[in-house]
């Protein structure tokens, strides 16, 4: 990441440790927040509206006007499997004023599944945990792990954030036996694995709908043992997300992997909720 580029006006960050953090925020009026486990590092100069814009336009490349349809979903990923999240005035024709930016930072940690491998491997598996809890972060090194141990692995990386290819080839490292779509929606992307690479396991990030579901469960059908994060701070906080329901009821999902926050242990369930100890 170019630090330069999100924290506008700034001259103390190199030396302040924001290299380590999760997220860093920009609003207008306001000093640039660092936000790291266990720490908010806040910037000495206060962001012009104006420098809140720039930063944005600097961190996609000067091609705002030209992704107007990611603009409006809330976010635009970045290189390097990062995520702008944008905030502003939406009118007919797309945001039309920036207010307030959230970079989300990838972070690739090598060992974050090993704990947990040997209770989840052969298992549909879903990872459950709240915004920013390192739920990519975790199916990243599973899939890793599975691709070292030879299996064939499948990723529909719809937003770039898994394995963020660039070109032709993956920044982050999600084994020698992973093949990845990146830019296409889960349905395709997961149609076109099955179809072209014959995974034994296939990933996804962040399902949620009646789309997203439906195309799972056909993978689930071709007996592919299927990996995805969801939103949620409990097996209970899932039943709730609609569209999601008969998927969930099906059985489909044998182990869940709750996280609550970066760095702390990840809980293993039977889809009962019943806890599995390694």
């Amino acid at each position: 990441m170019d630090w330069h580029l999100i924290v506008p006006g700034e001259t103390g960050w190199a030396d302040s440790g924001v290299e380590g953090a999760w997220e860093v925020r920009l609003r207008p009026g306001q000093p640039v927040l660092a936000v790291k486990p266990e720490v908010v590092w806040r910037g000495s100069h206060i962001l012009t509206p104006s420098e809140v814009t720039q930063a944005a336009q600097a961190l996609c490349g000067h091609e705002i006007a030209a992704r107007q349809r990611e603009l409006t979903e809330g976010f635009l990923p970045l290189p390097g499997g990062h995520r702008l999240g944008v905030c502003g005035v939406i009118g007919p024709k797309g945001m039309r004023e920036i207010i307030s930016l959230c970079v989300r930072l990838a972070h690739e940690v090598k060992g974050a599944g090993e704990s947990i491998f040997s209770l989840i491997r052969g298992f549909s598996t879903l990872i459950v945990g709240p915004p920013g809890a390192g739920k990519t972060t975790m199916l990243r090194d599973i899939v890793r792990l599975y691709s070292m141990e030879g299996t064939p692995v499948g990723v529909a990386d719809e937003r770039g954030e898994i394995a963020a290819c660039r070109d032709g080839a993956p920044q982050l490292d999600v084994g020698p036996m992973t093949d990845v779509v990146t830019g296409l929606d889960k349905e395709n992307a997961l149609r076109l694995l099955v179809r072209a690479m014959a995974p034994r396991v296939a990933a996804v990030d962040e399902i949620g709908g009646e789309v997203d579901a439906a195309a799972l469960g056909e993978a689930l059908r071709c007996g592919i043992t299927v990996l995805a994060t969801i939103h949620g701070r409990s097996l209970s906080d899932i039943w709730q997300r609609r569209g999601m329901e008969k998927l969930l009821a099906s059985g489909a999902f044998e182990r869940a992997v709750c996280l609550a926050s970066p760095g702390e242990k990840p809980k293993v369930l039977c889809w009962n909720g019943e806890e599995i100890k390694g």
